[in-house]
């Protein structure tokens, strides 16, 4: 590794340390909390929150996938001592001035964010792979780790999507290499931590040369899913991970077409995107169609912020890939994080600062702001009609004949 690349990777550090430490979602505390369990030797944490949510000071259910769990909570279990004693009293308070005046809130923040650091740094070097060109390999290196975006949706938000998207990433780099059968272990392994990459799996279909490797490439994701969660199903698993409301938003309804039914926007374009694919087979591009796929799911769906991380890594490989749509891509990007900062939710903007003083919570957000002089959700719906604007024109941009993925 030459100086350029260990200057970077200094800068990057000190950069991800800062926002790791001084800002807070309420997020990191909740899963965390959830977490904590696997030390006390709770294996089903669905079942023990529902039946043990009456006595629990944090009452929210586990939202996230087995793997997740084990991941998060192992890892707690083997910091636990650089945690010191006072880190259960502070994940057990649930007290709304559990973060203020209280100095081990940054220790805590960076240690817990810490596997976060790791996964986000191995996304970087595996972009590096991803570009025969040197140069390309650097300037999608560089990208990921200084744009703004993907160190906030991270570190301020305390995503744990990003284990899922790490894995997602490496699904697609033996894609590149036709190595279909590795690749759907990897999407397997993804939505083990969270579902969305589940959605690949048809498009393997496309790419498969033989009968048993389309069989292999749907059965060994599907199974591979199927093993992980199979020992905690039970209706408190549905209820609080399968098909949870944000689990089941891309499959909400779209507009009615009479007697009851209604055509859902999202699946319909989805099921347009695979057909329309399936027609041309093995000539497609399948990064253009998993970015697509992506484009479809935020346009026509209320999501979560921490879904912007799904498609981060396959943005940067399109802005170093294809110049051109830099810039519709750049766009794009602050279309779709400036949706949820309107959202009428505090932990999105004011309360990230709060460990500071509980004073923050005299600011108004801009939901409040903007609530006195515009409708707020006409304003979202605005902001969200555009940004479906900009993915139908990346969209057909990515389709086209004439682009091609160095």
């Amino acid at each position: 590794m030459n100086k350029g690349f260990v200057k970077l990777l200094v800068l990057a550090i000190f950069l991800r340390l800062l926002v790791s430490a001084f800002l807070f979602h309420p997020d990191i505390k909740t899963y965390n909390f959830q977490a904590s369990f696997l030390k006390k030797g709770v294996i089903n944490i669905y079942s023990y929150l529902i039946n043990n949510k009456a006595t629990l000071p944090i009452k929210e259910e586990f939202v996230y996938f087995p793997l997740t769990y084990f991941t998060v909570g192992g890892y707690q279990a083997v910091i636990s001592s650089f945690l010191g004693p006072d880190f259960n009293t502070w994940l057990t308070d649930a007290g709304s001035n559990s973060m203020v005046n209280n100095l081990n809130i940054f220790k805590y923040l960076i240690l817990l964010k810490l596997p976060l650091f790791i996964m986000d740094i191995s996304i970087a070097f595996l972009l590096l792979k991803f570009f025969k060109d040197k140069k390309d390999g650097k300037n999608a290196f560089t990208l990921w780790l200084f744009n703004p975006f993907t160190i906030i949706l991270i570190y301020a938000f305390s995503n744990i999507d990003l284990y899922a998207v790490l894995l997602s990433l490496i699904a697609f780099f033996y894609i590149k290499r036709d190595k279909l059968i590795k690749a759907s272990v990897f999407i397997g392994l993804a939505a083990s931590f969270k579902l969305y990459p589940i959605l690949f799996v048809p498009f393997l279909l496309m790419k498969a040369k033989t009968t048993k490797e389309k069989v292999l490439s749907v059965l060994v994701p599907v199974l591979t899913l199927f093993v992980v969660i199979v020992p905690f199903w039970s209706p408190a698993f549905v209820e609080s991970a399968l098909v949870s409301g944000l689990s089941t938003r891309i499959f909400s309804p779209g507009f009615p077409i009479g007697f009851g039914e209604s055509i859902v926007v999202g699946l319909f374009l989805l099921s347009s995107l695979f057909f329309t694919g399936w027609i041309f087979g093995k000539k497609i591009k399948l990064f253009n169609y998993f970015v697509t796929m992506l484009l479809v799911i935020f346009s026509f769906s209320h999501f979560h912020i921490s879904w912007l991380l799904w498609i981060s890594p396959f943005l940067v490989i399109l802005a170093v890939s294809k110049p051109t749509l830099k810039w519709l891509i750049f766009f794009w990007a602050i279309f779709a994080i400036s949706i949820p900062l309107f959202y009428s939710d505090r932990s999105m903007t004011i309360s990230l600062f709060r460990i500071y003083t509980n004073w923050y919570d005299f600011l108004p957000t801009p939901f409040i702001i903007t609530q006195k002089f515009y409708d707020p959700y006409n304003f979202q719906s605005i902001l969200h009609s555009v940004l479906a604007g900009l993915s139908v024109a990346i969209s057909i941009k990515l389709l086209g004949k004439e682009n091609k993925i160095k």
